[in-house]
């Protein structure tokens, strides 16, 4: 998630702020469980304990969308059972974070779909892996994995504005982006956009695509520090998340907190208060709210800025309590800096 890191508060009205991109609360659950493309995870910060539970039950959706991948029906379970539950359980490895035995079960389903000469099942195989290299920051390993898998694809008469091929150019362009290679990710984000244009409004994972391709470009272009263009695609991830996910989502939520934080940097103090007042108005109608506490202490720290220190004493103490709530040591580190500060400035 982003968040407004320690501001330099000895000089009230200094513009430097420490900043780093740290992606993104946002994403998870974005489009995982709901895209049934290729694989079924993004690059994100580590899940909950429960992970991907905005979507029920993680085994019934991991089937069918295993069985659909692979050009079953769903009474052809039987039939490749060896096979299906092997990726079955090698998702799940990944999903609560046991990345070497789930590693160890690809390579078993690999060998499987190899046996019965199933061209599906391997190319599946492959592209398990090298998510699972992606989520583990094995850049290099990912990066030539995801072009293995694009290259079978497109060998076997895919087309190249298919949605699969699309999300697999997609995170070759996030890889770009975290080696620093800008120019390729520059091309890699513009391609996308070009190829999904004619497509998004197809169906929800067309949509839900297009939304992820507008929200992973904004954070290049925050890398790049062009905060215009950045709050030109932040706004269409966050239409599209209302589209998809509904107004009051965590999704919402967490996207409004990036506009907030982006707005914030280009120095648009009242948007940036309105974008996280929207925001925190959202997670309060969350049943979850681990991470509400990181929005109150966001808002904290600009209405601190502003000069407005009893609403922003009263925005971080919530934080703060919210933070130790649900153990987000994030929300009570901003708070608790953020009260430090207003102390300080109060005294002057």
């Amino acid at each position: 998630m982003f968040k407004i890191g320690k501001i330099l508060c000895s000089v009230p009205k200094t513009r430097r702020i420490f900043y780093p991109l740290v992606h993104k609360v946002a994403l998870k659950g974005f489009v995982i469980q709901k895209m049934r493309l290729c694989n079924q995870s993004f690059l994100r910060p580590k899940p909950r304990k429960s992970p991907n539970n905005t979507f029920g039950s993680v085994s019934i959706t991991v089937a069918l969308s295993i069985l659909t991948w692979l050009g079953f029906q769903k009474d052809d379970d039987e039939k490749e059972s060896e096979l299906i539950m092997t990726l079955k359980r090698a998702i799940l490895c990944t999903q609560r974070e046991e990345f070497n035995k789930a590693e160890q079960m690809l390579h078993l389903a690999l060998r499987i779909a190899q046996q019965q000469q199933n061209e599906q099942g391997v190319l599946y195989c492959y592209d398990l892996m090298a998510n699972l290299a992606f989520n583990s920051c094995e850049l290099d390993k990912a990066e030539k994995l995801f072009v293995s898998v694009l290259q079978m694809l497109l060998s076997s008469g895919t087309p190249e504005d298919d949605i699969r091929v699309i999300h697999i150019s997609l995170k070759l362009a996030r890889i770009c982006q975290l080696k620093a290679n800008k120019e390729r990710a520059d091309l890699g984000y513009r391609w996308c956009l070009e190829k999904i244009e004619s497509h998004r409004n197809d169906n929800e994972d067309a949509k839900l695509l297009y939304g992820v391709i507008n929200d992973w470009y904004a954070q290049y272009w925050l890398d790049n520090d062009d905060l215009s263009k950045a709050i030109i695609h932040l706004n269409e991830a966050y239409k599209v998340c209302n589209e998809t996910k509904g107004i009051n989502s965590e999704k919402s939520m967490l996207l409004l907190n990036d506009l907030g934080i982006t707005s914030f940097r280009a120095e648009d103090y009242n948007s940036a208060e309105k974008f996280l007042k929207e925001a925190v108005l959202i997670g309060n109608q969350l049943e979850d709210k681990s991470h509400l506490g990181v929005v109150h202490a966001n808002l904290g720290l600009i209405l601190l800025q502003k000069g407005v220190y009893g609403e922003a004493e009263r925005s971080c103490k919530e934080g703060r309590r919210l933070g130790t709530s649900y153990e987000n040591t994030e929300s009570i580190e901003q708070s608790n800096y953020c009260l430090d500060q207003i102390k300080m400035n109060m005294g002057k």
